[in-house]
């Protein structure tokens, strides 16, 4: 896409499954990708290929739950770029624990990086936006769980529900300053993650197949599906959308129920 070129784009959690997608969906583009991510050896290795194949990329260590190392990434990039055009607010953990035994360490990891990392990573990334004064996006990537959720994700649902309705409300405030805030919202994508949780299944085969069979496609979502529609509200084909959650799960949410008898 060629109105990406020499974009300046943060992607936080870039490092693996989905964020990595979106990374190298926007190097391809020609966008200048910084790889803002929590654990050394997977932002390297990130950058490491994204160069190799002849883009452009800069790995930074960041905790998106502590404000001092948001603020590190933001002065660093202005310091080296003078100007961000793209945030995507991907990093995030999941967490399925029923109430009855989650502790509040387990509320506050989640909510810190899920939600508490959003709102950091806007809130710097937007003072910059503003004072550059020129047009800028914010894409938080949240989940169908802001929609539809299943017992025992109490944590990991509120926080997602928060991203969304953070998201209206950062649309609402920063859309004077040619800021626009939107949510891309994955249901089950094929990554490192969701591999990684069906190995641990003992009926590992027998799941798949009931997810597949939810999905009105009979598949599930890859990174690029997710990339792909990061793109188009980073790009000026958007330029009328803010405010907006986009749901992209197969058309599994839109299903009311499922049973093997009819």
């Amino acid at each position: 896409m060629d109105e990406l070129k020499d974009k300046v784009v943060i992607v936080t959690g870039a490092g693996k499954g989905i964020g990595k997608g979106i990374a190298q969906m926007f190097a391809e583009s020609g966008s200048r990708v910084i790889l803002a991510t929590k654990d050394d050896e997977e932002g390297i290795a990130v950058e490491r290929e994204l160069l190799q194949a002849g883009y452009w990329a800069k790995y930074i260590q960041t905790d998106v739950s502590d404000e001092g190392s948001v603020k590190h990434l933001i002065d660093r990039v202005i310091s080296q770029e003078h100007y961000i055009d793209v945030l995507v607010n991907n990093a995030g953990i999941t967490l399925f624990k029923s109430i009855l035994e989650a502790s509040l360490e387990d509320w506050n990891k989640v909510i810190d990086t899920d939600l508490k990392g959003v709102f950091l990573c806007s809130k710097y990334v937007a003072k910059h936006m503003i004072s550059q004064n020129r047009p800028g996006s914010i894409i938080n990537i949240s989940s169908n769980h802001a929609y539809r959720t299943l017992p025992d994700t109490e944590i990991y649902a509120a926080a997602k529900g928060g991203v969304n309705a953070m998201t209206r409300s950062l649309a609402i405030s920063l859309g004077k300053y040619g800021i626009r805030v939107n949510a891309v919202c994955p249901g089950f994508t094929d990554t490192p993650h969701y591999q990684s949780w069906l190995n641990e299944k003992e009926n590992a085969a027998a799941i798949e197949e009931e997810i597949l069979s939810l999905q009105a496609l009979n598949k599930i979502s890859t990174p690029r599906d997710i990339a792909n529609m990061v793109a188009f509200l980073a790009s000026d084909k958007s330029a009328n959308v803010t405010g907006a959650d986009f749901l992209i799960d197969g058309g599994l949410t839109a299903r009311l129920y499922h049973s093997d008898r009819f």
